[in-house]
């Protein structure tokens, strides 16, 4: 049986078995040299490649230039971010040169992310955080590890006063960026009695796009009971007003650098939550560690750090009100699986001449 795509596949990414016969059995060639092996695709080799799938942070360092790959037309990370991928040399070249000839290499080579491939993961850890700090756990676990007794109710709490368990039925979650991730976590936060309201870029609902998983998201966008504009700085601020839980879960790009500042920050009601599995940029670690010294944030949950990774001195390891962990909501149980569906999606689309999905527009970031 002849595969479905007439096409050469460079793969740097690391593969289950099974995962690497699925596509074997559907390209024409799979050239496999995953990043973890000391194997390099020769000259031979990437004179072959037409679409190339490598982790998010860029294609082998031997490669320096696409100029390498003559019959590229199309690169698929296995990551949900493109941040990294974009400040390599090869990408830094090619957009370069885009610049330079827009009509002549428009379009040339797409590049897409497996955006879709963690909301099996990243919103159960957003929800998960979200349930975890509003009922002190991180506290209670700590306090149990190292008084090795049964603890009073006061002791249970932060403020030493008669423990309670702060509920999610009534209070309001606000979605800043409203993709794949924002959209699984507001469904998974409505089934938890939350009132769900979303900030954008357009301030508007819009139809789901990309990769998206049978049973999960928000296709329509009509769980938000409200939208406001991240570019309007009135409309930001009331959102930010109403989120006594703010799930961040915005790219790294030039954008979002450093964007939820302290005078922002301060802008959530007293006692609110705040979860980021985006990227750590968004928010300037000075500018979260003043505003955690006020009542104003109950507790943060962090996947991502400013810097990433936090050095070993950083105040962030240590306080109270923080859980930190190394960027793993996204390790999610056959992941690279989902990735691979992407990819052979793309890959057919690549072929039919379409658009891909997940498509990153070489120098904006998403």
């Amino acid at each position: 049986m002849s595969p479905s795509i007439p096409l050469t596949l460079g793969c740097s990414v690391g593969l289950e078995s099974s995962t690497i016969e699925k596509l074997k059995s559907n390209f024409q060639k799979v050239i496999y040299h995953p990043k973890s092996s000391n194997e390099r695709f020769t000259s031979d080799e990437l004179n072959e490649i037409d679409i190339f799938f490598t982790p998010g942070s860029g294609l082998p360092q031997d490669i320096t230039s696409l100029d390498q790959l003559p019959k590229l037309k199309h690169v698929q990370l296995a990551s949900a971010g493109s941040d990294s991928m974009q400040k390599t040399k090869p990408i830094k070249s090619y957009m370069d040169s885009l610049d330079q000839d827009k009509d002549e290499k428009k379009d040339k080579i797409s590049l897409s992310t497996a955006s879709g491939t963690h909301v099996l993961s990243i919103p159960p850890y957003a929800v998960g955080m979200t349930i975890a700090l509003l009922h002190q756990w991180p506290r209670l676990i700590i306090a149990g590890h190292e008084k090795k007794k049964w603890l009073s109710e006061t002791e249970c709490d932060v403020k030493g006063e008669t423990y309670v368990a702060k509920s999610t039925y009534g209070r309001t979650a606000g979605l800043l960026g409203y993709g794949a991730l924002g959209r699984e976590t507001a469904r998974l936060l409505k089934a938890h009695g939350m009132k769900i309201i979303a900030a954008n870029t357009s301030g508007k609902a819009t139809p789901q796009d990309g990769y998206i998983i049978p049973g999960t998201g928000d296709k329509d966008g009509s769980i938000p009971e409200e939208y406001y504009s991240t570019k309007d700085p009135k409309a930001f601020e009331s959102f930010l007003g109403k989120s006594d839980v703010l799930i961040c879960s915005l790219p790294g790009t030039p954008a979002t650098q450093g964007f939820l500042s302290k005078e922002k920050l301060e802008k959530l009601p007293e006692g609110a939550v705040l979860v980021n599995v985006g990227r750590g940029s968004l928010i300037p670690s000075d500018d979260l560690l003043a505003v955690l010294e006020t009542s104003k944030i109950f507790g943060a949950a962090l996947d991502v750090t400013d810097p990433e990774p936090l050095t070993s001195d950083h105040p962030l390891w240590s306080h109270p009100k923080v859980v930190v962990t190394p960027h793993i909501s996204g390790n999610s149980e056959n992941e690279m699986d989902i990735a691979a569906d992407i990819l052979l999606t793309n890959a057919k689309r690549v072929l039919d001449k379409k658009g891909v999905i997940n498509e990153v527009h070489f120098g904006r970031g998403y």
